[in-house]
């Protein structure tokens, strides 16, 4: 983030506070996507506040009946997903059938995996990084919703990625970064991995 939207979105969560939230949420319909931005990210610093009225917006919009592949929904999505928000499971259940981009529908599964369903989608990501021609492409995407289950065959789907000789380098390099954030929330998962990749761990710098 640079240190002018950095300052942008401190100054509007200081000067405006809580009052700010409804203004931050019709800004996250912005043609612009900057400003889409900005807006998410002064949101997320209001969390419980803002939480609600971000979960008001999203069953609003659904009752009214979401567009496809709408780009705010998936704003409001990832935000309600980084708050912990379990009410709106079902609607994100939902959306999965209202995107026909992978990247989208990839918000929607890390959503759910934050808000720890991600065990029920396992057997999908695990074909969307091992086995789609389209793998590369958004395999980075897959690998980091990955970090957010926190379960063994997570570990073990990364694993065979890891050791998939097609995979490009870029790719491993996110199942790596997945990887180590398992192992930092479930420090039993480390016994899961072998030194080859404990080795490749240390070497990438950690952002």
């Amino acid at each position: 983030m640079s240190e002018e939207r950095e300052d942008l979105i401190k100054r509007i969560v200081e000067e405006k506070g809580e009052s700010a939230i409804p203004t931050l949420v019709k800004l996250l319909y912005d043609e612009d996507p900057e400003v889409k931005e900005i807006a998410a990210e002064a949101l997320f610093h209001f969390q419980d506040t803002a939480r609600e009225a971000l979960y008001q917006e999203l069953l609003k919009r659904w009752r009214e009946g979401i567009e496809e592949d709408d780009v705010t929904v998936l704003y409001i999505v990832d935000l309600l997903g980084d708050m912990g928000e379990k009410r709106a499971k079902d609607i994100f259940y939902s959306l999965l059938s209202k995107y026909t981009v992978e990247e989208a529908i990839l918000v929607v599964y890390e959503a759910l995996a934050k808000i720890g369903e991600g065990e029920k989608i396992l057997d999908v990501l695990e074909y969307m990084l091992l086995e789609d021609s389209y793998r590369d492409s958004y395999g980075d995407l897959v690998a980091m919703v990955l970090s957010y289950v926190d379960h063994p065959k997570s570990i073990e789907i990364l694993k065979k990625a890891y050791f998939d000789k097609e995979l490009s380098k870029e790719v491993k390099e996110y199942v790596l970064r997945a990887m180590r954030n398992l192992i930092d929330r479930n420090p039993t998962f480390i016994s899961r991995v072998g030194k080859d990749i404990l080795k490749d761990m240390e070497k990438i710098t950690w952002s």
